[in-house]
Order: structure tokens, then sequence, then C-alpha cells
């Protein structure tokens, strides 16, 4: 594994302190502040089964271009022919295309009352997808010059990294967005029958955070009239095996400062179990944060760039992942606290009261759901596991209740056999 990771008993001294230490409070300036109207505004994610899990390995990238090619067709709006994204900019709303390992993320935000006009944009849109030659064309140069930019980001590198060793399949271990070779052999055909076959109205799934405005209901039926009827047809793929050790990826670029990212497997947002991960996704990025050592007041979204820990999906696993840059010192180092952490939480020699812990768990989530993308994609999770109520307020009350035994069961449930990517930079901290 790395070198040169922090000792045992330095992090078990920090993390006592951590759980024991009051959270600092930040004085803020008495200024005037007017109390300005908040317009509302709805947010719609329509899913359908046209992700990586569909792709034959021949066509590695065919999901991602049919996603530029729906985002770039040309639709009428006032008079104009606009790409869809932007004539649903010039309608006062905003449109996000994703793929992800087993589904497309159609995202649509507006105002209440414009949204059943977005969709039904939309819907013009997805009823006759632009597969001409000079979109094709178009989309191919925007992946590869995107292909380009995800090989300077170290981050990037890294979970696309940890992505794709932890794929059950081989169509789900090949690159998000294909490889230069991929795509510029990828042809209309290919394209169109992708569409065809996967863009169905049987599969499609709606989640809406907002106000439903009268007539949106109307608009996404329009969606789904749109769409061929039935369901996607699964692709066959050779299935992977996993191996239980500890695995560590490398890979170099001299031009960029070292990312180590440590992957657990971690609990799905409706296990039990999340709650208590969560208050350690919090211990560790303080652990993180005390290690580095840097001096108060450095940039936040810089500093979440440099290290700290999310939980995210990747090849349809959700994941811990633990991550530092050399933009903040010697992430092998930060690193090795963090999995000497991990061990400790597991058997059971954190003490003390966790309950401040818990207070900045619940802060962290709290913040983290009010981005209406995060808010979306709880909503999903809950509502296709058969949950009720609210997702996000049932999860704060059940972060309260954690318990220390609950943090040591899950660490040693969760925290073991990490999967470790390593972008070696110039700074040569990944050693």
């Amino acid at each position: 594994m790395m070198k040169r990771l922090v000792s045992f008993a330095f992090v078990a001294a920090i993390a006592a302190a951590l759980v024991s230490a009051p959270l600092r409070a930040h004085a803020e300036s008495e200024v005037s502040a007017e109390s300005l109207p908040v317009r509302p505004v709805t947010f719609l994610q329509i899913d359908l089964r046209a992700g990586l899990d569909r792709q034959p390995e021949s066509e590695n990238g065919i999901a991602a271009l049919d996603a530029r090619l729906l985002a770039r067709t040309p639709v009428e709006v006032s008079g104009l022919s606009l790409p869809l994204e932007d004539a649903i900019r010039s309608e006062g709303g905003a449109l996000n295309i994703h793929v992800h390992d087993d589904r497309v993320a159609i995202e649509l935000a507006g105002l209440p009352d414009a949204m059943p006009r977005l969709v039904t944009v939309l819907a013009t849109a997805m009823n006759a997808p632009d597969f001409s030659l000079t979109a094709v064309t178009a989309a191919r140069k925007a992946l590869l010059a995107r292909i380009a930019e995800r090989q300077q980001n170290n981050w990037e590198l890294a979970t696309e990294m940890l992505r794709r060793s932890l794929a059950r399949s081989g169509n789900l271990a090949m690159p998000r967005d294909g490889t230069p070779f991929s795509v510029q052999h990828l042809s209309i055909a290919q394209a169109r029958a992708f569409y065809l076959w996967h863009y169905r109205r049987g599969d499609i799934a709606r989640t809406i955070v907002g106000e439903r405005a009268p007539g949106l209901d109307a608009a996404l039926a329009r969606v789904a009239e749109a769409l061929p009827g039935g369901r996607s047809p699964s692709v066959s793929s050779p299935a992977l095996v996993l191996d239980a050790a500890t695995l560590v990826l490398r890979t170099t670029r001299p031009t960029l400062s070292t990312m180590i990212v440590a992957s657990f497997l971690a609990p799905k947002p409706t296990s039990a179990d999340f709650p208590a991960m969560l208050v350690e996704a919090t211990l560790m990025k303080r652990i993180l944060a005390e290690t580095a050592g840097l001096p108060k007041g450095l940039d936040a979204f810089y500093l979440s760039r440099s290290y700290g820990a999310r939980y995210r999906s990747l090849a349809g696993r959700p994941q811990l992942l633990l991550y530092a840059s050399g933009a903040v010192g010697r992430p092998d180092q930060l690193i090795g606290g963090a999995l000497a952490l991990s061990q400790m939480i597991g058997s059971g020699k954190l003490h003390g009261s966790i309950d401040r812990l818990k207070s900045q768990a619940i802060g962290d989530f709290a913040r983290q759901e009010s981005d209406p993308r995060a808010r979306l994609r709880l909503l999903r999770l809950f509502r296709e596991a058969g949950g009720t109520g609210d997702p996000v307020a049932k999860t704060i009350a059940a972060i309260a209740n954690v318990t220390p035994a609950d943090l040591a069961r899950v660490a040693k449930r969760y925290l073991v056999h990490p999967t470790i990517a390593v972008v070696q930079g110039s700074d040569g901290s990944g050693s």
C-alpha cells in the first residue's frame, strides 16, 4: 500500500480531541439586511434506461453521444430555431443531461409557471432527435474535447479508475465518454439505433422537487408520447470478478498535483447504516483537516476540492470516497491518517460523547441536500426502496440517534479493504 502512513497514536489523539471539542462559532458583523422575496424553482428529473449498462462494448461512448445529440437538437421557440439546451435557457430554464451507469438523467429546472412550456420543448426534441451528419460530427468533437479535459483533472482521473475497477460487467468498465478511437468510429446508424432501443416510454421514472404547476402533468404526458412504447432491452456483457483485498490503482500525470482517493463500500441511503456512515464521514473530514494543519481562513471551495469525504455511486455501487490532493500538503499522509482512523473506529476505540460530531454531520447533510440535484437523487432512491415521507427529515432524525456502538459496527462492516486510486503528479507525494 502507501508508505509513511500517519501513526495510529497520532490519529487517536486527534480523533479524541475532535469528538470532545466544541464547534467554533463564526462571528458575524451586524449589518442591516433587506428581506427580498424568493421565487420558487421547480426541479424535474426524468430517468431512462439508456446508461452505460446498455452500451455494447463495441460501441463505447454511444450513450454519451446520444445524450449530446439530444441536448443539441434544434427546436423552435419564439420564432427561432435553437439547440434544445439553448432554447430551454432562452425560456428561463436550465437543462442538463447526465449519463450514469444504469440510466441517463435529464434534469430540467425553471419557475413553476414556466415548467409546462419547458417540458413541452423537451418533448419536441425527444420526439425527433437530430441524427444528421453535421450533428453527429459536432457531438463527436464535443466528446473528444471532454475526454481530453478529463485527462487533465486529477479528481476525474482517480474516480474514473475507481469506477472502472468496481464495475460488475465489461461494458460498465469502459470509459464513461468512450475513448478517442471509439468515439471517432461511432456511426449515425448506431446513434439512431441506441436511441430507438433504449429511450423507451416504459422506463420513464420522474422525480419532482418544488411546486407542481397546472399543465405540468399534461406536458409530461407529451414526453411519454414522444418515445416508443415498451422497455429497454438488456445488453449481454461479460461479468467481472471483484477481488475483496485492498487494491491500489496508479497512473502518472507530471503536469498535475498528486491526488489520492480511497474508496470504501458504503450503505445505500435507504439503509439503517446510512446515518452512522454520514457521522463517520464527518469525523474523517475533520481528521483530514487537522492532519493537513492549514491556516484558518482559506477558501472553503478550494479546500473542498483539495481534501474531504464524499458519498458517491460508482459502477452502481455506493461508495464513501476519502480524497486528498498535493495542493494542500502530503496526500499520502492525509489519507494514511484517515485509513488509520477507520481501523480505530472499527475496533471500538473511539471514546467520548459524539453529540457535537452528530450535530456537524447533520449540518453537512442538510447543506449537501440543499442542492436540488442531490435532493432529487435522494428522493428517487428513497421512493425506489418504497420509502414514504421526507427522506431528508428522516435521515436527520436518524443521525441524531446514532451511538458509538453504531459507528463501530458500521466501520467494521464497511471501512475495510479500500480500493485506492493514485494520480501521481509532479510533487512525488503519492509513492
